[in-house]
């Protein structure tokens, strides 16, 4: 994958969506490849990907992911993974499309000065669309955890829309990162600060999926914050 720009995805069971998104990505435009880590997806993600790599040799490619199954594990594999090719930016964004491929260009942009941008809902001139009370809830409770146990102090530091320089990802300690959910994106952000590194926040609009269905249970959001502590935990030894 030798283009300047690789944007992982992390699947499952993004059947209708994966297609979806691959096509709005290469409309853009820019000189970028996709990479996606399905976590052996039932409903036949994994078949749609192959699919569109035969369709795009060299610009897309597919991980498919044994093992326990988690947006962690997919994580540390898919951003692991970019960092070893030859891109000068790492996108992360989701495949549901509640991440405008639109807005990418503009977080490129702020990416020049910077080492990590994250796509904020929270800030100025951004937004979340369609959220219900659960998701309120669960989103500023996970901000203000984020806050307390990790002394991640932006507006949306549980945003997975982001433009990585490749290099401050090569840096990362994944052999010792611990995520095996959605707290992935508060761990990486956790090591990437302590590295003093530059990080921004670009405002984006967060527009809930149109296809499938959310995959956060009151079960996955107690292992977070349980493993924000063992991360927090971590560190101090």
């Amino acid at each position: 994958m030798n283009t300047n720009i690789v944007v992982f995805l992390p699947t499952y069971n993004e059947k209708e969506n994966l297609p979806l998104v691959t096509e709005r990505l290469f409309s853009l435009g820019l000189d970028l490849s996709i990479l996606v880590v399905d976590d052996s997806s039932p409903d036949g993600t994994g078949e749609a990907g192959d699919r569109l790599a035969a369709e795009h040799p060299g610009r897309f490619r597919i991980i498919h992911r044994e093992g326990p199954r988690g947006r962690g594990w997919a994580g540390i594999v898919g951003l692991r993974e970019a960092s070893r090719t030859g891109c000068q930016y790492a996108v992360e964004m989701d495949a549901d499309l509640s991440h405008d491929p639109d807005e990418l260009p503009r977080l490129l942009e702020a990416a020049r000065g910077a080492d990590l941008v994250i796509g904020s809902r929270y800030m100025e001139g951004g937004s979340a669309e369609n959220f219900g009370w659960f998701r309120n809830l669960n989103s500023k409770t996970a901000r203000f955890l984020s806050v307390v146990i990790l002394g991640l102090r932006y507006t949306d530091p549980t945003s997975g829309y982001r433009v990585y320089r490749r290099e401050i990802l090569a840096d990362l300690p994944w052999d010792r990162m611990i995520s095996p959910g959605p707290s992935i994106v508060e761990e990486t952000l956790f090591h990437i600060q302590r590295r003093g590194a530059r990080i921004l926040e670009v405002p984006i609009t967060y527009k809930d999926r149109r296809h499938g269905q959310t995959k956060i249970t009151p079960g996955i959001i107690l292992r977070w914050i349980v493993t924000l502590l063992k991360i927090r935990w971590a560190a101090k030894r």
